[in-house]
């Protein structure tokens, strides 16, 4: 290869990456759950069995409002702010806005999750 084609494919790089960065910072603003929002969405790892991470928000001390479009996804009604941090200790990966992602979020058609 010579040298200003790896110059070029070092900076194609480069900015692929800064880009990269700038979206998922972003996601991550735009995701973050309102204060004093009624409702957030828990995100819990997809290995753990949809009835165990139901029974990790009601340990927490949330309502769960539905199911998201995966199993792994519930959103809650939260009562006070002090939820989101007990999500996370119960085991949450995170907790985000439910209307961030539109219909990632939203449950299945037909109801049965």
């Amino acid at each position: 290869m010579t040298r200003s084609g790896a110059r070029g494919w070092r900076a194609a790089l480069a900015a692929s990456a800064i880009s990269l960065a700038s979206f998922a910072a972003l996601a991550w603003v735009q995701s973050r759950p309102q204060p004093g929002a009624a409702e957030v969405a828990a995100i819990f790892p997809p290995w753990i069995a949809p009835e165990r991470a139901f029974a990790q928000v009601v340990t927490a001390g949330g309502l769960v409002v539905r199911q998201g479009a995966f199993d792994s996804i519930f959103v809650v009604h939260a009562e006070d702010s002090g939820l989101i941090d007990r999500l996370y200790a119960a085991g949450a990966w995170a907790v985000i806005d439910p209307v961030a992602f539109g219909g990632c979020l939203a449950g299945r058609p037909g109801g049965s999750s």
